[in-house]
């Protein structure tokens, strides 16, 4: 069967506001095209949501993509109408410096314009220090407080407003790709495995708060309890300045699958996917980790007695920025390889 990625699905996915701890709309989305071909389809208590095929099957693989992308929470709107806010994640606020970002206010979504003092009226010290998220503030086109607090208020969120745009070749650039590109990926493949058959129960996860501690990983692990977990993240892109090769490896753009080689990396569904990869032929790199991942995987890794887990990488250029970039080449490797796996899963787990 011919993987087609699912293009229109992934524009919707990446469209959606869902910064971390707030990630509903993206969740909903996720849903609702699981809805068109899973078996089961649910949401739980923490927020992550489940597809699933095939249930009852032997043995439980878990195929986990976090959704939650880094945003903003208002933390106070002054008397002029200017919106102060936060980061959700892990921001470098130089790149938040006149950006757009979309705020979900009480009465529907608002866009506000990311505003600092002119370059013209810095003094030269200001000019060489970095800026900080806390000189920074959102222009949402308010004459004054009374009407910015109309539609919006203290813990309002917000997330950069960029869409899904093409570049040259099979490259894409946009906001959320960390990791709104992971939980694609996992559903794409499931959806592959709908339609090919399988023996496996097989859950895909679109997990919440992984930017802030991967707590929706550890919950929805706890109610799975599988049998294998693959996690399915951004890896950083070796071809770009300033990305020492000798520290993070080779994973340039258009390399394939990542697959992350560490202490918390279950050797044996690791040698599985090395053997299937190269035996499919599907494109993949090796990322050493010589602590943890800074995944999903480190919290699943350790739930009820241990899940045997490995971490499947896409190559990111410009993480955490407004304008991330991937090669659809490599989502597709990961998917192709996520099916592969599922369709031929490591069954003696000990050591």
């Amino acid at each position: 069967m011919k993987l087609e990625l699912d293009l229109a699905f992934l524009e919707r996915l990446l469209g959606a506001i869902g910064p971390t701890g707030f990630e509903d709309e993206a969740a909903r989305v996720w849903c609702a095209q699981a809805e068109t071909f899973a078996d089961r389809v649910e949401r739980d208590a923490h927020g992550n949501a489940y597809a699933q095929i095939n249930p009852g099957g032997t043995p439980r693989l878990m195929l986990a993509g976090h959704i939650d992308e880094i945003g903003v929470i208002v933390t106070h709107i002054d008397d002029d109408g200017y919106v102060y806010f936060q980061g959700l994640g892990g921001w470098d606020p130089q790149v938040l410096v006149g950006q757009r970002l979309r705020f979900l206010g009480p009465q529907g979504s608002v866009l506000g314009v990311v505003g600092r003092k002119p370059i013209h009226l810095l003094e030269a010290a200001e000019r060489e220090k970095a800026v900080k998220i806390d000189e920074l503030w959102a222009d949402i086109g308010a004459k004054d407080g009374a009407e910015a607090r109309a539609h919006l208020e203290v813990g309002a969120v917000g997330v950069i407003a960029q869409p899904l745009e093409r570049l040259l070749g099979r490259r894409v650039a946009s906001k959320a790709i960390d990791n709104r590109i992971g939980a694609f990926a996992v559903l794409e493949a499931l959806r592959y495995l709908k339609a090919a058959g399988v023996a496996a129960e097989v859950t895909a996860v679109a997990t919440v708060q992984e930017e802030i501690g991967a707590y929706g990983a550890r919950t929805a692990a706890y109610r799975l309890r599988p049998d294998t977990a693959l996690v399915v993240d951004v890896t950083f892109c070796s071809r770009q300045p300033g990305v020492d090769k000798k520290k993070w490896g080779e994973a340039p753009l258009g390399s394939g699958a990542n697959l992350a080689v560490g202490p918390f990396v279950h050797p044996k569904v690791l040698r599985r996917l090395r053997e299937l990869a190269e035996r499919e032929k599907v494109p993949y790199t090796l990322a050493a980790h010589w602590r943890f991942s800074g995944t999903d995987a480190d919290e699943i890794a350790l739930v009820r007695e241990g899940v045997p887990s490995a971490v499947v990488s896409i190559p990111n250029r410009y993480m955490h920025s407004p304008s991330e970039v991937v090669d659809l080449g490599d989502v597709e490797a990961v998917v192709r390889l996520l099916a592969l796996y599922a369709q031929a899963p490591v069954t003696d787990l000990v050591r």
